[in-house]
Order: structure tokens, then C-alpha cells, then sequence
């Protein structure tokens, strides 16, 4: 059994979905968290569907179910120092992962495994990552 599990987008996504299987270790953790990052980004898919109000009825549904996980100064110092690491080995990081970083931060701050199919998060030193 997992303690402490937060949620990446891909997770919450296809938690939400119907026509996908919700990952199994959401079922089996003691507790659930959806950082703040993840809110966002799930509110920006929300936003362009085709059903924009009932979408976003569906995530905010999802937040009240479970905990949000929010940053503070600390998790900008671990999002500061993950990324300096990565930068010295990969130059070019993406604007679209710099997202990803701050999930990191805020799980390796608060001691949670992070549920995600995204591999790229396998580079982040001491994050404890569970692939479904």
C-alpha cells in the first residue's frame, strides 16, 4: 500500500475518464493530493474542451474529493535546486516542463510518490515515481 501518492495530470486524467481505466494505486493509497500545478493544468484542458462549464464542474469536483498540495518558499529553493541539476545535463529543458518541475518540488518537499505515465519525471533525483 502507498502512503502518500499525488496526482500528475495524466493520472487525474485518466481517473476523470470514462473510457479509461483509473490507475490502480489511486484505489490503494492511504492519502491523495493534487498539487497546485496540476489543478492548473486541468483546468486549462477544462477550459478547451467542448463542454468548458462541465468540465470544469468535473475538476473542481475532483479537488474537493481530494487534498490540494501547495507550494511555498520552500518548494521554489527544491524547484530551483531540481532544476540548476537538470540544467547542468540538459541544457535545453522546454517551457512545457518547467510544470513538471514544480510538481516534483512540491512532492519531494512534502515526501509524496508522484503517479505518473510521463517518464521524464524518472530524471528527478529523489522522486519517488510509480508508472501504471
Amino acid at each position: 500500500m502507498i502512503e502518500r501518492l499525488a496526482l500528475d495530470t495524466s493520472a487525474a486524467v485518466d481517473h476523470l475518464r470514462n473510457d479509461r481505466q483509473s490507475p490502480a494505486p489511486i484505489k490503494t493509497a492511504r492519502k491523495v493530493v493534487i498539487p497546485l500545478t496540476v489543478m492548473g493544468e486541468l483546468f486549462h484542458g477544462a477550459s478547451c474542451s467542448a463542454l468548458p462549464a462541465t468540465s470544469r464542474e468535473v475538476v473542481e469536483g475532483l479537488i474537493r474529493r481530494w487534498q490540494p498540495l501547495l507550494p511555498d518558499l520552500e518548494t521554489a529553493r527544491i524547484y530551483g535546486e531540481i532544476r540548476a541539476a537538470l540544467f547542468r545535463t540538459t541544457s535545453n529543458l522546454g517551457a512545457s516542463k518547467m510544470n513538471d518541475l514544480w510538481i516534483a518540488a512540491v512532492c519531494l518537499q512534502h515526501d509524496f510518490s508522484l503517479l505518473t505515465n510521463d517518464a521524464g519525471f524518472d530524471r528527478i533525483p529523489g522522486l519517488t515515481v510509480i508508472h501504471w
